[in-house]
């Protein structure tokens, strides 16, 4: 009994180490990489995507499909987070802003038909930038960082340029020890944004408020320089459209893992081929009624 049991634990921990050097391609239409010894021969071209093994390209793009099928509903059932106090009654509140000017501000923003209060204060001297990111801190319950509009920090590439732009928000600085990534922003938290970047990059991240003029300085010296490893496409078709691209550049790369997460109004891809990597980012699954970063509001007097 002894020698059966051992020789069926024996079996049981082959079969397991089996599995995961010859994963079975996870794609339910697989007509070619089911059996054992095609797996041995196609385990050096598979590609992984979101963990799960697909033993070809044609495999790949067809759970790929599924896949971005599934996260353009993501995308449109996406909602922001609202708070408890807007920030121009905090202000007001805190003494820093009167209720004339607060009227003000408000005039201006819904003659213009753009950007957020906090802005308006800014721009008709009733508030500072600092006062501003303060009550913004204070507001989302976040610390404030120092962001300098005269040097890019080293962590800022770490993110897609598009990205950064649209959510108004930079990497300011990474404690690779920890893998802590401190994301700034200038506006609002993005709590769904800060999820998917901790998918993406395998690390953990953490809010901070940064100056509005500083992120703005930062963001148009990074634009003006390449961005090789990023890609992004607009106004595609469909789902099958994105998979066709995304399978286009696997093959190109030769990666052999793929990361992917809806993010706001873009699906965010990363092909990793090594020490290698490409992100590509497709906005065409967005609603048509999504608005631009520059006008995004849940209430005129919120920031």
């Amino acid at each position: 009994m002894a020698v059966a049991r051992s020789n069926f634990t024996a079996l049981d921990h082959f079969w397991k180490n089996w599995r995961m050097v010859f994963p079975r391609c996870h794609y339910a239409g697989c007509a070619s990489g089911q059996a054992g010894w095609r797996r041995l021969l196609r385990r050096h071209m598979g590609v992984r995507l979101r963990d799960a093994w697909y033993c070809t390209p044609q495999c790949f793009e067809m759970a790929a499909r599924q896949i971005f099928t599934r996260m353009a509903n993501a995308i449109d059932r996406q909602n922001s987070v609202t708070h408890r106090i807007p920030l121009a009654l905090l202000m007001l509140s805190r003494g820093q802003l009167t209720q004339e000017q607060l009227l003000s501000a408000l005039r201006a923003q819904r003659s213009a038909g753009r950007y957020k209060i906090g802005y308006w204060l800014e721009e008709l001297g009733f508030a500072t930038e600092q006062q501003v990111t303060s009550a913004l801190a204070l507001q989302w319950g976040c610390p404030v960082f120092a962001l300098s509009a005269e040097a890019e920090p080293s962590c800022a590439r770490m993110l897609p340029v598009c990205m950064m732009e649209f959510f108004q928000m930079m990497p300011v600085h990474y404690v690779k020890g920890m893998r802590v990534l401190y994301v700034g922003f200038c506006e609002k938290i993005e709590y769904t944004v800060l999820y998917a970047i901790e998918q993406m990059l395998d690390c953990r991240t953490q809010p901070c408020l940064v100056g509005r003029r500083a992120l703005k300085s930062v963001l148009e010296r990074i634009r003006l320089k390449p961005h090789p490893s990023e890609l992004v496409f607009e106004r595609l078709a469909d789902a099958a459209e994105m998979a066709r691209i995304t399978r286009s550049y696997v093959l190109k790369l030769g990666a052999e893992a793929v990361r992917a997460v809806a993010c706001g109004v873009y699906v965010w891809l990363r092909l990793e081929a090594g020490q290698n990597s490409m992100s590509l980012l497709f906005r065409a699954l967005a609603t048509e009624g999504t608005q631009s970063s520059e006008i995004r509001e849940e209430s005129p007097i919120r920031g």
